[in-house]
C-alpha cells in the first residue's frame, strides 16, 4: 500500500516489510505495520486537531506511567501526525498483548492511575460525543418499539434522566473503555489504548464501560459484583445511584446503535439492561 510507505517515510521507519488491516474503530482505520525499525501500528484521524489532542492526552497518561498507554510517535517534521493525499495519520509504537483476558482488580488500577490523571488534564479543545444519545433515540426509538415494544417503554422512561447525564461535561474521559481497548502485556499489565473517543464527559462513564464489561450473566451474583466493583473503584456510595444510571446510559446507547442490525448483540444489551435496573 503506497500510502502506508508514504507514511513510513515520514516517520523514518525504514521499508514496510508486511502490513496487516485491522478491525476498523468507530472513527478510524488501523494497520499493523511490520517495518525495517521495528512493528508499529498505523490509523486515521479525523483531523490534524483530533491527532494533536489524542498526543496530548495519551503523553499526559504516559507521564503518570509509560505501562498504562502505548507512545504515539512523532514524524520527521516533529508532529504528531502526517496528512497524505489530505487524510491525517498517526503512527503508536506496537505493544504486543498476551491471551490472557484482564481481570477486574487489575484493570481498576490501571484505570485510577489513569483516572489521577484525566483528573488534571487541561486543554482548550474537546471534541464533540461522536453519539450523543439524544440523537441515536431519535434515529433509532422508531426501531426500538417496533422489535421490543416493553424494553422501549422501559427505556423511554429513563430517557430524560439519561439525556441529562450524557450532556454533563464534568471530567475527561477515555470515552470507549470496552474490554475491546484493553490489552494484558506479558508483565501482566493493564493496558489502556485507543483514545479516539476521549472528550469531556460524563464523570463515571469509563467505570460503567468497564462494568458493563466484567458484569456476571446471572442476577444472583450482581450484587456482590456490585458491592466488589465499588470498593475497587473508589466510587462513593452516595454517587451509587448516578452510577447505576450511567451505566444504563452506557447500556442504552449500545443497544440504540446496533437495533437495526445486530440482534444476539442487541439481546445481550437487553439482558444487560434488565439486569442493572434491579439494581437501581
Amino acid at each position: 500500500m503506497k500510502i502506508i510507505d508514504s507514511v513510513a517515510k515520514a516517520y523514518s521507519l525504514g521499508s514496510v516489510r508486511h502490513l496487516q488491516a485491522l478491525h476498523n474503530g468507530k472513527t478510524s482505520m488501523a494497520w499493523q505495520v511490520e517495518a525495517t525499525t521495528g512493528r508499529y501500528i498505523v490509523k486515521t484521524i479525523q483531523s490534524q486537531k483530533q491527532a494533536v489532542f489524542e498526543f496530548a492526552v495519551s503523553n499526559a497518561v504516559r507521564q503518570r506511567s509509560l505501562e498504562l498507554t502505548p507512545e504515539i510517535l512523532l514524524s520527521i517534521a516533529c508532529q504528531p501526525f502526517v496528512v497524505i493525499e489530505g487524510q491525517t495519520y498517526q503512527v503508536q509504537a506496537f505493544l504486543s498483548g498476551t491471551e490472557r483476558p484482564p481481570s477486574l482488580r487489575e484493570t481498576l488500577k490501571s484505570y485510577r492511575q489513569m483516572r489521577q490523571v484525566l483528573d488534571q488534564f487541561d486543554y482548550s479543545f474537546s471534541p464533540p460525543d461522536s453519539m450523543p444519545l439524544a440523537v441515536l433515540w431519535r434515529a433509532h426509538r422508531e426501531a426500538l418499539s417496533e422489535k421490543k415494544p416493553v424494553l422501549f417503554h422501559q427505556i423511554a422512561a429513563m430517557v430524560p434522566e439519561l439525556k441529562r447525564i450524557d450532556q454533563s461535561r464534568d471530567a475527561w474521559i477515555h470515552g470507549d473503555l470496552g474490554k475491546w481497548n484493553l490489552l494484558v502485556t506479558n508483565s501482566g499489565q493493564v493496558v489502556v489504548i485507543d483514545f479516539g473517543e476521549a472528550r469531556l464527559g460524563p464523570k463515571l462513564l469509563d467505570f460503567a464501560a468497564l462494568f458493563q464489561g466484567f458484569m456476571p450473566k446471572n442476577k444472583q451474583d450482581l450484587m456482590a459484583y456490585l458491592n466488589e466493583f465499588l470498593a475497587l473503584s473508589g466510587i462513593q456510595i452516595t454517587d451509587r445511584h448516578l452510577f447505576l444510571m450511567t451505566v444504563q446510559l452506557w447500556l442504552v446507547k449500545g443497544l440504540l446503535i446496533v437495533i437495526n442490525e445486530q440482534a444476539s448483540l442487541a439481546g445481550v444489551f437487553q439482558n444487560a439492561i434488565e439486569l442493572v435496573s434491579s439494581l437501581v
